[in-house]
């Protein structure tokens, strides 16, 4: 019986090794972020981690004034403060030797993200790419094409290097396929086969960092029966996962 449902995030995690490649879901603040995932590796004690992230730039701290709405009002499914765990967690936790990401600074006058400040000291390599070049990268690695060419970039510091064809007079630059050992992301709704849903800015990178990987992890909010998923919500069908845990404060639809 297939059953992708695993007792902890500790266990979820056990297998990622020092040196590991990570796909980290979420987009630009808290949605969508595989908090409890993250503090599971964080927790490993790993390094020299290399992670793909739209959001690197925040460290744990900055996430702070995402907890709330205009109104005040707590937003739903967001997590406290000292249980949310953003990418660059493993950044603070001196584990990341690269980043490749898309937003790998905050622009603030009095805050420098962790990011950031280890790569002014050399400690830290960034490759910073546009959020739709990343997306694609990772899509390529998915179904087995070995990168994609793309105007953007072309004739910038970011294409250097880079082969470079032209398609309709436009330089493209090639983007080579990120295929990375590991995807951790965050979703609503799963059964035990791994068929996912998603809700609000959770449906960013995540579902474009589901079966990217050679293993898929992902939490969600609630593990639900077969059956109980309409297929037309489906984002995210079951052979693109391989381990499902329940995040904090979750729960189980009988």
């Amino acid at each position: 019986m297939i059953n992708k449902v695993v007792a902890s995030t500790a266990e979820a995690v056990a297998d990622i090794e020092s040196g590991a490649m990570i796909a980290i879901g979420g987009f630009n603040g808290v949605p969508g972020i595989p908090s409890s995932l993250i503090k599971a590796v964080a927790d490993r004690s790993l390094s020299d981690l290399t992670i793909i992230s739209c959001e690197a730039g925040r460290g744990k701290a900055a996430f702070q004034p995402y907890r709330r709405n205009a109104q005040g009002q707590k937003v739903v499914g967001v997590p406290e403060l000292e249980e949310l765990y953003p990418a660059a967690y493993l950044v603070e936790c001196d584990q990341v030797k690269k980043a490749i990401t898309t937003f790998s600074a905050l622009n603030h006058p009095d805050y420098e993200g962790p990011l950031e400040a280890r790569a002014r000291k050399g400690e830290v390599e960034i490759e910073l790419i546009g959020q739709g070049s990343l997306c694609e990268r990772l899509r390529a690695g998915r179904v087995g094409l070995g990168g994609v060419y793309t105007p953007v970039g072309a004739g910038t510091l970011i294409g250097k290097g880079k082969d470079v064809r032209y398609f309709d007079g436009v330089p493209h630059i090639l983007e080579t396929a990120l295929k990375p050992d590991y995807a951790i992301i965050a979703a609503y709704q799963a059964d035990r086969f791994g068929n996912l849903t998603y809700r609000n800015g959770a449906r960013t990178l995540n579902p474009v960092m589901a079966g990217s990987a050679r293993v898929t992890i992902v939490e969600v909010e609630e593990i639900v029966p077969l059956g109980h998923l309409d297929p037309n919500h489906i984002v995210t069908p079951g052979p693109y996962v391989d381990r499902v845990v329940l995040s904090p404060g979750g729960r189980v639809v009988e």
